[in-house]
C-alpha cells in the first residue's frame, strides 16, 4: 500500500493531495498566490489526520518542479525536501507540462473510442 503526499505550489492555484495506491484520498486547494507559504503546512496537516495517517507513514512525496512561479516553485520544494528530510522519504519531482500533455492525450484517447 503506497501513500503518496502531491504538492503543487507553481502556479496560481496551490493544491495539496494525499493518494492511495494511485486514488485520492483528499485534496486542499487554495487560490490566492500570496498565501501559497501560509497554506501549504496546515493543509498537509489537516490531509493527513483526514486520511488517518501520521505523515511518517507516506511512502512518497511528490512535488511539481516547475515550470511555473518562481516563488511558488521555492515554497513547494522547500516544504516538500524539508518533510522528505525529516522523514527519510524519496522526494518525486514532477513537470507541469508532462501533466498537462498526460492529461490531455488521455482525454483525447477517451474521445477517439466514442468518434473513430
Amino acid at each position: 500500500m503506497s501513500w503518496i503526499l502531491n504538492i503543487d505550489t507553481s502556479l496560481e492555484t496551490a493544491s495539496v493531495i494525499i493518494t492511495k495506491d494511485g486514488k485520492i484520498i483528499g485534496s486542499r486547494s487554495n487560490e490566492n498566490q500570496k498565501d501559497h507559504a501560509s497554506f501549504l503546512e496546515p493543509a498537509i496537516k489537516s490531509l493527513a489526520t483526514e486520511a488517518g495517517i501520521q505523515l511518517g507513514e507516506l511512502s512518497a512525496i511528490a512535488v511539481v518542479g516547475g515550470p511555473g512561479s518562481y516563488t511558488g516553485l521555492r515554497v513547494g520544494m522547500a516544504s516538500a525536501k524539508g518533510l522528505c528530510y525529516a522523514l527519510n522519504k524519496p522526494l518525486i519531482l514532477l513537470n507541469n507540462l508532462e501533466l498537462l500533455a498526460t492529461a490531455a492525450i488521455a482525454e483525447y484517447s477517451k474521445i477517439n473510442e466514442f468518434f473513430p
